[in-house]
């Protein structure tokens, strides 16, 4: 079992194998999933402002931490995060010019209102809270959300199958915000990772795509919706 650790964290191809985890990671997979989408359901219902809505956001992403490292050692293996330079590259290109593109885009959003109240509302988290801890909740959740999306379900799920089951998931889990533009946000955003983890096997790029649209969403929308 040790040995296979080793060769999982190391060798590129072993992600791309059909490796389907066993009954018991599976289900870790499946309760994972349920217990987050009930936790940014919670954290959804705290007003902006309340001391409550950090601690909730940080639970959250320990659920999506948690429950993915323990799926992926119930079959005695782990993440794989080394990336070539030129997977690091394409990540930071993809993130940026996905940013460029919903950054132009919110210039038409504030002219349609519903679409730009959700947001608005959305937003309101960083406009009424501290700045510095929403962008590290933000940040760790990025994170986060990977190592369940493009890490745990992305090995639960058949190869050939996985770039468009966990963006589905994904897309819908972040639909309960109730912000239609932060649901196609996410189908956009998974459609890049998932193209990211399948060429690169790794987890590194799709973290660092992922964590430069955030923020730079977070930093930038206040400012123009």
């Amino acid at each position: 079992m040790k040995g296979s650790t080793v060769r999982d964290s190391e060798a590129p191809s072993t992600d791309a194998q059909p490796v389907l985890p066993g009954g018991a990671s599976r289900v870790a997979v499946i309760i994972t999933g349920v217990l987050a989408a009930a936790a940014l359901a919670w954290s959804l219902r705290i007003e902006a402002g309340d001391p409550w809505f950090y601690p909730a956001t940080f639970i959250l992403a320990a659920i999506y931490i948690v429950g993915s490292l323990v799926a992926v050692r119930l079959v005695g293996s782990r993440f794989r995060w080394h990336a070539s330079r030129r997977g690091i590259r394409d990540a930071v290109v993809g993130g940026v010019l996905l940013a460029l593109v919903f950054f132009a885009g919110a210039f038409l959003v504030r002219f349609i209102p519903f679409l730009r109240d959700p947001v608005d509302e959305l937003l309101d988290y960083a406009r009424v809270g501290s700045l510095v801890f929403v962008l590290i909740t933000t940040a760790v959740n990025g994170v986060a959300e990977e190592m369940f999306y493009r890490g745990a379900l992305w090995r639960a799920v058949k190869p050939g199958y996985r770039m468009v089951v966990t963006t589905v998931l994904y897309t819908a889990v972040t639909a309960l915000a109730g912000v239609p533009l932060l649901a196609f946000a996410a189908a956009a955003m998974g459609v890049m990772v998932a193209v990211l983890r399948e060429r690169t096997q790794s987890l590194t790029p799709p973290i660092i795509a992922h964590l430069i649209w955030s923020l730079t969403m977070l930093l930038v929308l206040p400012q123009v919706v």
